[in-house]
Order: C-alpha cells, then sequence, then structure tokens
C-alpha cells in the first residue's frame, strides 16, 4: 500500500512590523529556564490590556535583583532575552498568557536602548511603554532599536519572526493543523495520556508536514492489516487523496495506551480547497464513538449558512445509530448521539503549544434546536451567544472517558461508514482508535474488564 508522501512546505519571512510585547517574568520563570537555556516551556503570567489574541514578539526584561540581574544604580534593568507570547485565559482581573521559544541572550543588554530616538533618550517613550503587555506605543521605534543593539539580537529576532502567526498568515492549511492538533490532544487525554507522556507533540516538525498535522509527529509506521482493525482505515482511505498514519504505545511493558491516528485529506483539499474537519475517536473494546465537528463561526459570531449545509449534508449520509441497551438501573448514558461542535475561541495555530485550545464543545442536539428556532423567528442565522450548554475540552474528554458520553457498541465498519460522508462532506478526517483495554468510570459506555 503506499501512502501520499508529505510535501516541504516553504514560508516566506514576513516584511511586516510584529506585534511587540515587553514581559517582566518573576524569579520562578528565570528558574525553570535554569538548566537548559534554549528549552521551550510554556509559563503564565498575569497581563491586562491584550488587545489582539495573536501571537507577540515577547521583550523579556529583568531587574538587578532578580536572579541573571545586575547591580549598579544606573541600569536597575537589563534585557534578558527574548521569545512568543500570546494572551491566553481571561479571568475576572486580568488576562493570562503563555511564552514559550524564550533564548537568554548572552552578556547584558541596556533595556534603555529600546526607548532611543536619534540616538537620545526619549522619556516619553519610556514612560509610554507598558509594565508588562503589549506595546500599543511607538512600536516601530522599539522593533527598529531592537534590532541594532547588537548582531546576537538581531540573529535572535530573525529567528523568532517565522514563528509569529503573521508569518503563518493563519493560512487555511494552517487553522485545518491546529484543529487536527487540538483533536489529537484532546482524545490522547480520553486515551489516558497525560502531556508529559506525550513527548511526540513537542518534537513535530513541520518541514515533514504536507496536508496533516499527524505527519509532522514521530509515531510508529502502521503495517496496514496487521489485524482486524489496525490499518484498515488507511487502507479503505488511501486512494482518495492524502493519507497518514501515526501509531503511539506507551514505551514499557505496561501497556497503559495503545492508539492510531489516521488523517485523511481529500483531494480538493490537498489543492487548496477550503476544507473543514471532523474528528472521530472510537474505543475498539466497546465500539464507543465519539465525533467533532470543528466549527470556525464568522468574525461576526454567527454559525454560517455553508457550516450549516454541510452539517446537514453529513448528517443526511450517516447511519443513524441505535439506542443503547441499559445494562443496569445505574447504568446510562447523558448522551447517545456521538455528535458534538466543536468552536475554538480565535487562536493562531502554535505547533509547540502541547495543550489543547481554549474553546468549547456543543452537543449536536442543542445545536439543531437553536438552528431550527432561528429558522422560525426569521434571523439571518445563528448566533454562537445563544448556545449555553457545553463542555470545556478537560471534562469532555473525562466524560468520554468514564463512558458518559457518545454511542457505545457501535461497529468499526459504520464509524467508517462516518469517515466517508466526513470526507465526502467536509473534506478533512481525523480518526483515533483507541486499543487500550481500561476500567470503566462511572458512565456505561466502557465496560469492565474481566
Amino acid at each position: 500500500m503506499t501512502f501520499a508522501q508529505p510535501r516541504r512546505v516553504d514560508f516566506p519571512s514576513s516584511p511586516r512590523l510584529p506585534r511587540l510585547a515587553i514581559l517582566r517574568p518573576d524569579k520562578d520563570f528565570l528558574r525553570l529556564l535554569k538548566d537548559d537555556r534554549t528549552k521551550e516551556r510554556s509559563y503564565s503570567q498575569s497581563c491586562r490590556d491584550w488587545t489582539e489574541v495573536k501571537s507577540h514578539l515577547a521583550i523579556l526584561l529583568v531587574s538587578a535583583g532578580q536572579p541573571g540581574g545586575e547591580g549598579g544604580g544606573e541600569q536597575p534593568e537589563r534585557i534578558w532575552g527574548l521569545g512568543i507570547v500570546r494572551p491566553g485565559r481571561e479571568t475576572d482581573r486580568d488576562r493570562k498568557v503563555v511564552v514559550t521559544h524564550t533564548r537568554r541572550l548572552r552578556g547584558s543588554v541596556p533595556v534603555s536602548g529600546l526607548w532611543c530616538v536619534g540616538g537620545e533618550r526619549d522619556a516619553a517613550l519610556s514612560k509610554a511603554l507598558p509594565e508588562s503587555g503589549p506595546v500599543t506605543v511607538g512600536a516601530d521605534t522599539v522593533f527598529a532599536n531592537l534590532r541594532r543593539i547588537s548582531p546576537e539580537v538581531e540573529a535572535e529576532v530573525q529567528r523568532l519572526m517565522p514563528l509569529l502567526d503573521e508569518a503563518e498568515g493563519w493560512s487555511e492549511g494552517e487553522l485545518r493543523w491546529r484543529d487536527e492538533r487540538d483533536a489529537l490532544l484532546l482524545f490522547a487525554k480520553i486515551v489516558g495520556l497525560e502531556p508529559s507522556d506525550f513527548p511526540e507533540v513537542r518534537l513535530w516538525d513541520r518541514t515533514a508536514v504536507g496536508a496533516a498535522f499527524v505527519s509532522g509527529l514521530v509515531g510508529t509506521a502502521v503495517q496496514p492489516m496487521f489485524d482486524d482493525i489496525r490499518g484498515r482505515a488507511a487502507e479503505r482511505f488511501s486512494g482518495i487523496g492524502e493519507t497518514v498514519v501515526q501509531a503511539f504505545a506507551s514505551r514499557g511493558g505496561n501497556r497503559s495506551y495503545d492508539f492510531e491516528a489516521t488523517s485523511i485529506t481529500d483531494q480538493w483539499v490537498v489543492d487548496g480547497g477550503e476544507g473543514s474537519l471532523d474528528a472521530y475517536y472510537y474505543h475498539v473494546d466497546t465500539g464507543t464513538l465519539v465525533m467533532l465537528r470543528y466549527v470556525r463561526p464568522d468574525p461576526d459570531g454567527f454559525f454560517s449558512p455553508d457550516a450549516r449545509h454541510s452539517l446537514d449534508e453529513f448528517r443526511s449520509r450517516v447511519h443513524r445509530l441505535p439506542r443503547r441497551t441499559r445494562r443496569s438501573i445505574d447504568g446510562y448514558s447523558l448522551l447517545d448521539d456521538p455528535l458534538f461542535l466543536r468552536i475554538h475561541d480565535p487562536v493562531p495555530f502554535t505547533a509547540a503549544l502541547h495543550r489543547t485550545s481554549p474553546g468549547a464543545i456543543y452537543p449536536y442536539d442543542q445545536v439543531a434546536a437553536a438552528i431550527s428556532d432561528t429558522g422560525e423567528t426569521g434571523l439571518p442565522g445563528l448566533s454562537l451567544s445563544v448556545l449555553t450548554r457545553h463542555l470545556v475540552p478537560t471534562h469532555f474528554a473525562q466524560l468520554v472517558r468514564d463512558g458518559w458520553l457518545g454511542a457505545s457498541g457501535v461497529p468499526f465498519e459504520v464509524a467508517l461508514d462516518w469517515v466517508e460522508a466526513t470526507i465526502d462532506t467536509a473534506g478533512v478526517a481525523l480518526l483515533v482508535v483507541d486499543f487500550s483495554l481500561r476500567q470503566r468510570g462511572n458512565g456505561s459506555g466502557i465496560k469492565t474488564q474481566a
């Protein structure tokens, strides 16, 4: 069997001014970087006044009193290093940020060089710079001064620029990478992985990626027809576009997780069409099926007519699944329909971030009811603000893992029929097949092993 070979993707450097932010990390963050200054780490810090959700080039400042800082009354601060920062979860009082790709600069780099104009210190610019947050005044001057500080700083800026979302462009392909990456990590949580147990996501290589995010991961090649399940999705869909298969199993003898991820991209999407993603989780031992339809709302927050028509077409194609039979008086499920809608907050694709994206997961029946109500009232479209019953990704993963959500007893061939309907209507499918034999939780979908 032949699978489509991943294509090398080259991204041009961005000529635009990047978004800048100034951060003053505390000693705990600097301590994280002590052992390995070049290692990518995630860190959150309280930070207000973020008007953009996209990534910023972060200038990390350190005071003389912090580890790595230097004494001297005339220069209480210096530039410790650079990195990438994006605003994350918003709380009642502030907004958390996530910092990645930090790199410490060698030697002492005076911070005062950032706010010089014509070789002279500009006090007004100095006062306009934030204590912690995005640079909204004089950003062009600050960026020009930053690049002129030293050849080392210029080299680090050039290294970080391709990692900013402006260089990546938020293209359709990259947004599908974001969705596929999110689904893979979400289903990995269902399988039982912790982020620290999944190093392959940290080793993602964009130079190896074609149409699928999983093609940039370091997995294990799958031998088609290894048994009744492994390789069957790849065999069925290998001729329609680009099919990539990766297998992941825990190292050692405990076999705490064992799953296979198959990404299928129809040829019209490979050629540049705007497809969307359906992500499937299938637990072999119980035949449990869960599906996430990834939806990007319009800028005004409406569920677009195209998204509705695509979903309607998909629903007309798939088999209706029978209601499960209760095994006992306490054996019941919150939902028997395996279809959910996954709606992100507007965040860019970030390759190194090994966590699911912020947003919500909605049961399809709620969305269908809201669409019906919209049609009766004559409104132009469904506003996502009317959808109230939702799950955050972590809770959703736990409920599926414990057997509360999803349809059980679904034959694998039926699941593949659903995947085929996805390819025909949405263009891109990710199928994660879970081979682990685990104890069920409080729900009825995952049986207790003898």
